[in-house]
């Protein structure tokens, strides 16, 4: 690196030179990620004088212009009259926030939520000293500011400030008046690194960004491999993707990718490594350029696909998906099928290691790792995907089977696999209305989350009188999907009664049944004893589901007794 050199500007002068288009966003860094909240606290920051971190830049010559991120939106882009562009290494959320604030603009950050930067609001009121942290910020987000109260930022920082507050009392404009100042006068620090190596960019913008723990592994990958526009190209597959799968996490596509590539690890830094090895590759040699663009095609196929044949699994949406890494891995069987659909055979394979994978939560702690890449005298995901696209004689294989107190335990309102698994298993089955056994409709819309759409079978009101704790009211065994409007008129009575009005129904059987809750004349369901009749109750739906489980699994044995 040629240099380092510090400066302080106003703010002022910043923004003077961001209007002229003087900085550059490069494609090792991000869009733009940060909240309305995270906003105001940054403008409360610079209005009180407080620090706000150095911007880092890399001053360069016009040349590096390919380095230019292909678009963003928080800030204007680069004049192509300046001679040299100042790449916002450290600093980009920080900048746009204020340019955004001085325009007033409405943008949406990389979650695809609204920040209209007009409602963010210099709040003239004075806090007391004993207000909350997060009540005396001097400015914050209003959908609809009172003009008497709230002074919009855009208002305070526009030449004229004075005509668009002329309605306010004059002790009022002069307090808007010294917010200006204030605003516009705070100095910023800026360091300018010189050089022309991108590489030494790319480890500026690492060392930077993963010291203060601000990035992901994902960015860090994206940052070793800007030749292949690898955020680009990720951002756009995540927006093909149906049932709000744009959520996947940019780590599980990456993963899959570096697999794709040849990569045998799972690490950040494995995936790091293997992206930058294949980019160097990529830049070094004409007939490695060429041959990526295909490979992408088929991985990006292969990706949606995997999205796609999730659903016949119950996997309604993004929020329902027990674990990221069953896209990456899956995604491996398309990509190496040549984005065929599975035969009869595979779809018998694939059928045992989703729902193994539930309710083994083969995804998480320590099996992590083995259960992907596998170990001696065990075949791991990787292979064995790629072994039965292939066509060939391979059987998914489940080692350590769960011990069914594992699934009574299991916290419906806690998410894991094993709790996301059993709500798959739920929506598969179709359950249906109490009323008239039409089905619920438990669309793409239907969040995993919303606990509005759940029923305690035992309400939690009824046991909480009978001496029993959250733990034991909120077992999955104690579960199913449920109306609003039905769950309301149970209140906390017991089963036996709120279930009375129904029962005598041609349909009640069959609506039970699609809920996996056992309503024979021996059932538990009809005990008038709480504790006695929810104890058998867990153990004979506990029955029920671990049967339901196993018969999605082509009839594979996924638990062991206690």
């Amino acid at each position: 690196m040629r240099g380092i050199e510090a400066r302080t500007y106003s703010l002022q002068t910043v923004l003077r030179l961001a209007r002229n288009g003087q900085f550059g966003i490069p494609r090792v860094q991000r869009e733009f990620v940060w909240t309305a909240q995270k906003a105001c606290r940054l403008l409360d920051s610079v209005y009180r004088g407080l620090p706000i971190g150095a911007f880092v830049v890399w001053r360069t010559t016009r040349d590096n212009r390919l380095q230019l991120r292909a678009s963003h939106t928080a800030l204007p882009p680069f004049n192509v009259a300046n001679k040299e562009i100042w790449f916002l290494i450290d600093g980009q959320q920080r900048l746009s926030v204020v340019y955004q604030a001085e325009r007033g603009e409405s943008i949406s950050n990389y979650d695809g939520k609204e920040l209209d930067f007009s409602r963010i609001c210099y709040a003239l009121e004075r806090r007391p000293a004993s207000a909350p942290a997060r009540d005396a910020l001097a400015f914050v987000y209003r959908v609809h500011p009172d003009p008497k109260r709230h002074v919009p930022v855009v208002d305070i920082m526009a030449r004229d400030w004075r005509r668009r507050t002329r309605h306010l009392p004059k002790t009022s404009r002069t307090r808007v008046g010294a917010c200006r100042e204030r605003l516009l006068g705070y100095p910023v620090y800026m360091v300018f690194a010189d050089t022309n190596s991108l590489d030494e960019v790319r480890e500026v913008f690492v060392r930077i960004n993963s010291a203060g723990l601000r990035i992901s592994s994902a960015d860090a990958a994206f940052a070793r491999a800007t030749a292949l526009a690898l955020r680009e190209r990720v951002g756009q597959l995540k927006l093909g993707l149906s049932n709000g799968f744009h959520d996947l996490p940019d780590e599980a596509i990456l993963l899959a990718l570096a697999l794709v590539l040849g990569e045998r690890d799972v690490g950040a830094r494995a995936v790091e490594s293997a992206l930058d090895r294949f980019e160097r590759e990529h830049n070094a040699d004409a007939r490695a350029r060429r041959e990526f663009a295909p490979i992408w095609s088929r991985f990006t196929k292969a990706v949606e696909l995997a999205v796609d044949y999730l659903q016949q699994f119950g996997v309604l949406n993004h929020s329902y998906l027990p674990s990221a890494t069953m896209v990456t891995t899956l995604s491996l069987f398309f990509y190496h099928s040549g984005c065929a659909l599975p035969d009869a055979q595979q779809k018998r394979e694939l059928r045992k290691w989703f729902w193994a994978t539930c309710v083994g939560q083969r995804y998480t702690g320590r099996g992590y790792r083995r259960n992907i890449l596998g170990e001696e005298g065990s075949l791991g995901d990787v292979d064995f995907f790629e072994r039965l696209a292939k066509g060939r004689a391979v059987r998914f294989k489940l080692h350590d089977r769960v011990p069914r107190s594992d699934l009574a335990r299991a916290d419906y309102s806690r998410k894991s696999s094993l709790t996301d698994g059993f709500f798959c298993l739920l929506a598969k089955r179709r359950p249906m209305y109490l009323e008239n056994a039409d089905p619920i409709p438990l669309g793409e819309t239907s969040a995993r989350g919303n606990r509005r759409d759940k029923h305690h079978i035992f309400p939690r009101g009824l046991l909480k009188r009978n001496g029993l704790r959250s733990r034991h009211w909120n077992s999955i065994c104690n579960i199913c999907f449920m109306v609003a409007k039905e769950n309301q008129s149970f209140g906390s009575r017991r089963p036996t009664d709120y279930l009375r009005k129904f029962r005598g129904e041609k349909h009640f059987a069959k609506v039970m049944r699609s809920h996996l809750v056992p309503v024979g004349r021996k059932s538990p369901l009809w005990g008038t004893d709480v504790r006695r009749s929810y104890s058998a109750f867990r153990l004979a739906r506990l029955d029920e589901i671990c049967r339901a489980f196993q018969q999605e699994a082509g009839g594979m044995k996924l638990f062991d007794p206690d």
